[in-house]
């Protein structure tokens, strides 16, 4: 078990580049530990197919639909002492690890931060297959994490929260690989300020901004997950997450999610401090969503790793490739830890706390746990070995305060903080 209690908090400020530097400066041998994990053979497939995909996909994707983010990378990694090429990798580790690559032949070696930044999309850039998730394509992934909404009509003094358990590779506790990191960009971006909880060397994960947002992220498998088409410029789907956090403005902040570009799915839970929530399961070609505002009958979603809207429920075309496991009854896990006092419009920050420590299941119960002695055989893919909840988060968009644990919540410490 690691000797910290608490993840390492990062407060950056500055233009894109500069706050990547101090970033990648301060947590270098965090990144570094995450680049050695991810980049051994089997954990995201053969590094030359991932290198293409990060040069030909998510680099020119990068560039075009998120070029500060772009920047903001190219400082972490030399803040870092890695290559871009690393902390894209980093950033797209989701996306990565949720589709299967053929291995392509090793070209020879370039200067690769320079490869990286002339990286463009051209005619003449190979593509890679488009094929649709089969059963010779399915991968193993971590079922990560249960979220809530839950606005003003259901807490005692009326405040919109969202909140989660992160559920993934337990060596992010034992490592130490996890951090908050706090953003004040520059005063002429005009983007607020941030509260992001994520893996070190990643630009975000889950959120909150000065502007009242918030956002929290939940794996999702679909038939429709594709290795990306090299030809087109795609970026990682941590993109839209940090493109909704640096919006003043809910209905901004939903543009950005609708209009960036995607090559797997996933869900997240998009909400604003004006008493609105919207859950978001996002495929590669269509977005399912589901709605609350204060006058909805039950004012609070909650969400875990297989698909759930109507929407989606309704529809034929596009399959949930989820396997079964513990997200079949963690979401509803949670909706009866928070309903009783919810009904009473009673609900504090301590009680949405200890719905999130629920056990039913254990060990891998919504408060999940690591098996004493796990019956599984060992894989060599990203999620390999034990797997234990590794952060619970509130983030409070009313008062724009955080209280945050590493490892479970039934025994982790809390930590309080404010978004300036």
């Amino acid at each position: 078990m690691s000797v910290h209690s608490y993840c390492q908090h990062v407060a950056v400020n500055g233009l894109p580049y500069d706050r990547g530097f101090s970033y990648g400066e301060q947590t270098k041998d965090k990144i570094q530990l995450n680049v050695t994990y991810y980049k051994q053979p089997g954990k995201l497939g053969p590094w030359s197919s991932v290198s293409r995909v990060i040069q030909n996909c998510y680099i020119p994707g990068l560039q075009r639909y998120w070029p500060s983010g772009w920047e903001e990378m190219r400082g972490v990694a030399a803040g870092a002492g890695v290559t871009v090429e690393d902390i894209v990798m980093l950033n797209a580790r989701y996306d990565l690890s949720h589709v299967k690559f053929e291995p392509v032949p090793e070209t020879p070696a370039a200067e690769e931060p320079k490869a990286a930044e002339a990286a463009e999309p051209t005619e003449k850039n190979p593509t890679t297959e488009e094929k649709a998730v089969g059963e010779e394509q399915r991968v193993e992934v971590a079922e990560e994490c249960t979220s809530a909404i839950i606005l003003a009509p259901a807490t005692r003094n009326r405040e919109v929260f969202t909140a989660q358990n992160w559920d993934m590779s337990h060596r992010l506790v034992t490592e130490d690989a996890i951090i908050y990191l706090e953003i004040h960009p520059d005063p002429s971006e005009n983007i607020p300020s941030m509260f992001l909880v994520t893996e070190a060397g990643q630009l975000g994960r889950s959120g909150c901004n000065s502007a009242g947002l918030g956002l929290t992220a939940n794996s999702l498998q679909s038939n429709m997950d594709l290795v990306p088409d090299l030809s087109i410029p795609i970026p990682p789907s941590g993109a839209l997450r940090r493109l909704f956090l640096e919006q003043s403005y809910y209905s901004a902040g939903l543009k950005c999610i609708a209009q960036t570009p995607r090559h797997v799915a996933f869900n997240i839970m998009v909400s604003s401090a004006d008493d609105i929530g919207m859950c978001l399961e996002v495929t590669p070609q269509t977005i399912f969503r589901s709605v609350i505002s204060s006058g909805s009958e039950k004012p609070y979603l909650v969400h875990s790793n297989h698909f759930q809207t109507g929407p989606f429920l309704s529809q034929t075309q596009i399959a949930d490739t989820y396997l079964g496991g513990s997200s079949w009854y963690r979401g509803d896990r949670l909706e009866t830890g928070l309903r009783k006092q919810a009904q009473k419009e009673n609900l504090t920050e301590e009680d949405i706390v200890s719905a999130f420590q629920d056990h039913a299941g254990y060990p891998h119960s919504l408060c999940e746990h690591v098996e004493a002695k796990s019956s599984k055989e060992e894989n060599s893919g990203p999620y390999a070995g034990p797997t234990s909840t590794v952060c619970c988060v509130v983030y409070n968009l009313s008062k724009r305060t955080v209280r945050v644990c590493k490892g479970c919540p039934c025994e982790g410490t809390f930590q309080d903080f404010k978004l300036r």
